[in-house]
């Protein structure tokens, strides 16, 4: 039996717009940084308009754990004085990779609750969207990072930037409609929620579990093949959280074909068909965000609606205040 949806009316708090001259903080609480991918996507920035701080650790390398950006406690440090500080109008992850979930114990979320402002990222940054979401009610970002951000092209940038700079509800999304698949038909209303697929699995049974109930869900990855997606997916519905959502955007497992044996007769496609098409909510797949090539950016928190059997996705507030 299907359970009924049970609907987020509670308010979610927005950031203020970017402006002209604003200050942008970078963080990287994850894995260490690439120099040069990281002064492209300042200089990106700076053409906007904006100024860059870098917090004191991005370009650290942790000595023991070469795959984290620095220790633990100083990717923490950096950001909670990133939302600390009065000077900052926004906090931009560097990059994903690894190393968020081991931040969450260190969060300074007295702070981070009182003061609010954009904080964008994807990836291993589940984990903090996951955090942020839970002690300050506010809408975060699942967009591209400093790292990457000079790629961004064509309608993809224009989102982007749009979404941060603009207090009015976007409308409809740019995804083509013939690039997408209609899973479960039927339209539905609710927050947006999710992210990386792994990093959602990974939450359950913690304190900061994926909040699902009543939201579209969204779910993507990289690398991963189809039987560990269906681990992840497992896992949320033994959790009882899938059974929650409101409806499904699905993107795509970027590069799982990598991670499959030659012949396999596995796919994506037949996974979300097993696992999410019996939960009866509306759903689509392959939505361009996440890790994707010129990926669109999401408001995590903001009224979305989901119209699956037009393939749309239609943001119906803004993401940031005046």
């Amino acid at each position: 039996m299907v359970a009924p949806v049970v609907r987020d009316t509670a308010e979610m708090r927005r950031p203020r717009a970017l402006k002209p001259g604003s200050t942008i903080g970078v963080v990287a609480p994850a894995s260490p940084v690439d120099a040069d991918a990281l002064q492209r996507g300042i200089a990106t920035i700076e053409a906007r308009g904006y100024r860059v701080v870098l917090a004191p650790h991005v370009q650290d390398r942790a000595p023991h754990c070469d795959y984290l950006a620095g220790i633990d406690s100083a990717r923490a440090a950096d950001l909670n004085a990133m939302f600390a500080r009065q000077d900052i109008d926004a906090v931009f992850c560097a990059r994903g990779g690894y190393g968020s979930a081991r931040l969450l114990d260190l969060l300074d979320r007295e702070v981070i609750a009182t003061n609010p402002r954009i904080f964008l990222g994807y990836s291993d940054i589940t984990a903090l969207h996951n955090a942020i979401g839970s002690c300050a009610r506010m809408i975060t970002f699942y967009a591209k990072m400093v790292c990457g951000l000079d790629e961004l092209q064509g309608e993809a940038a224009r989102l982007f930037w749009e979404l941060l700079e603009r207090p009015d509800p976007y409308g409809v999304l740019p995804a083509p409609p013939d690039r997408l698949t209609t899973l479960v038909p039927g339209t539905t209303e609710g927050r947006l929620a999710g992210g990386c697929l792994s990093l959602l699995g990974h939450a359950c049974g913690t304190a900061d579990p994926p909040d699902l109930a009543g939201k579209i869900v969204l779910i993507e990855d990289v690398g991963e093949p189809i039987y560990r997606a269906d681990r992840y997916l497992i896992q949320l519905r033994n959790a009882g959280l899938l059974q929650q959502a409101a409806g499904f955007v699905v993107g795509h497992l970027t590069r799982w074909r990598e991670e499959e044996s030659p012949n396999t007769p596995n796919t994506p496609e037949a996974l979300w068909m097993d696992l999410l098409a019996p939960l009866n909510r509306p759903a689509i797949t392959g939505f361009p965000f996440g890790h994707e090539p010129n990926p669109l950016s999401l408001p995590l928190g903001a009224m979305a609606r989901l119209d699956a059997d037009a393939r749309t996705l239609t943001l119906l507030e803004p993401a940031v205040s005046a």
